[in-house]
C-alpha cells in the first residue's frame, strides 16, 4: 500500500494547495475558469501532439489488448451514461461527463509510475500501447457527443451537421490529435524549439489541472451529488477492471502479464481531464469535482488490493 500511498500523496497535494488558495482568496473563481480553459486550449493540445508525434507505433496492432480494454471502457462509458440520464436525471451533458468519468483513466499521473514501480521495465510496452490510443478515443468520443448536444440545444436538428463540424473544427483537442497523428504518420521529427515548447506545455497540464480542481472543491465541497458520484466511482474503479480482467483472460486470451497490466490501468482513478471538460462546456463541475476526488480516494484501497491479489494474493 505504500507505493500506492506514496503516488497518491503529490496528487492530493497539489489540490489541496489550490483548495487553501481559494479558501483564502488568493485563486478566484475567474482564475479557476482561466487555468482551466488555459489547460484545455492550449496545453493538452501540446500534450496529445507532443505525445502522438513521437509515440513509436508498433508494426502489427495489438487489437487483442485494444479490445480487451477498450471494450470494456466503451461498455463502461454507456452505463455510465445511462445511469445518470435514466436513473438520476441529469442532461445529456451532464450524463456524457458521467460516461467519461466512469471509463477515463488517470493513466500518467498515477497510473505510469504505479505500475513501473510495481513491475519494471517489463509492464512498459503493455501500457503504453493503452496509453498510445487512451486519449485518442475518450477525448474524440467525449467532444463529438458534447459538441453534438451542444448544438441541439442552440439549434433545430437541420442546422445540426454544421454546428457540430463547426464546433470540432474549432476545438484545439481535436487539432492536437490531428496534427500529431499527421506528424507521425509522415516520419517527421519536431523541431527542437517546438518539441521544447511542447514539452514545456505538455508539463503544465497535470499541476495546473490539479491546482484548478482543488480550488473548485471550495465553490462545489465534496458533497455535490455525492450518490451519482459513489455509483460513477463504482463503475471506474471496481465494475471496469473487472471486465477487463474477464475479457483479456476469457475472451482475448491476453499474456497473464498484459491481462494485469490493462487490469490496474482500468482501477486507476478519474482522471483530472474530466473536470477540465466539464468547466469547458459548463455543465457537471460538482459531479465531476466530487467523483475525481472520491475515486482517487477510493482507489488507494481498490489499487492495493488488485495488486496484492496479483503478486501472491491470488
Amino acid at each position: 500500500m505504500d507505493i500506492v500511498i506514496n503516488i497518491l500523496l503529490p496528487i492530493f497535494g497539489i489540490a489541496a494547495l489550490g483548495y487553501v488558495a481559494a479558501r483564502l482568496g488568493w485563486f478566484s473563481e475567474s482564475a479557476e475558469a482561466g487555468v482551466a480553459s488555459f489547460v484545455f486550449n492550449f496545453a493538452v493540445p501540446f500534450m496529445l501532439f507532443r505525445t502522438i508525434a513521437t509515440t513509436q507505433l508498433p508494426d502489427k496492432v495489438p487489437w487483442n489488448l485494444f479490445a480487451s480494454y477498450y471494450g470494456p471502457g466503451i461498455l463502461i462509458y454507456a452505463i455510465g451514461f445511462l445511469v445518470a440520464r435514466f436513473i438520476f436525471g441529469r442532461d445529456i451533458m451532464g450524463a456524457i461527463l458521467t460516461g467519461m468519468g466512469s471509463a477515463f483513466s488517470n493513466t500518467v499521473l498515477l497510473g505510469l509510475p504505479l505500475i513501473l514501480l510495481a513491475y519494471g521495465e517489463t509492464a512498459a510496452l503493455p501500457f503504453f500501447l493503452i496509453l498510445s490510443v487512451h486519449g485518442i478515443i475518450f477525448f474524440t468520443g467525449t467532444t463529438v457527443l458534447l459538441e453534438m448536444s451542444q448544438s441541439r440545444r442552440s439549434g433545430g436538428l437541420a442546422a445540426l451537421p454544421k454546428q457540430v463540424a463547426s464546433g470540432l473544427i474549432r476545438n484545439p483537442i481535436l487539432w492536437g490529435l490531428f496534427l500529431g497523428m499527421a506528424t507521425n504518420l509522415a516520419g517527421l521529427s519536431l523541431p527542437t524549439p517546438l518539441a521544447r515548447i511542447a514539452e514545456t506545455m505538455q508539463g503544465a497540464v497535470l499541476p495546473c489541472a490539479l491546482f484548478a480542481l482543488g480550488s473548485s472543491l471550495k465553490r462545489y465541497g465534496i458533497a455535490g451529488r455525492v450518490v451519482q458520484s459513489m455509483v460513477q466511482v463504482s463503475l471506474k474503479i471496481m465494475l471496469f477492471p473487472l471486465l477487463v480482467y474477464l475479457a483479456g483472460t476469457y475472451i482475448f486470451a491476453l499474456d497473464p502479464l498484459w491481462v494485469q497490466i490493462a487490469t490496474i490501468t482500468a482501477a486507476q482513478p478519474s482522471g483530472v481531464m474530466v473536470y477540465i471538460f466539464s468547466q469547458k462546456y459548463g455543465t457537471a463541475q460538482a459531479l465531476a469535482t466530487t467523483s475525481i476526488c472520491l475515486s482517487t480516494i477510493g482507489s488507494v484501497f481498490t489499487l492495493w488490493l488488485i495488486l496484492w491479489l496479483f503478486q501472491g494474493g491470488l
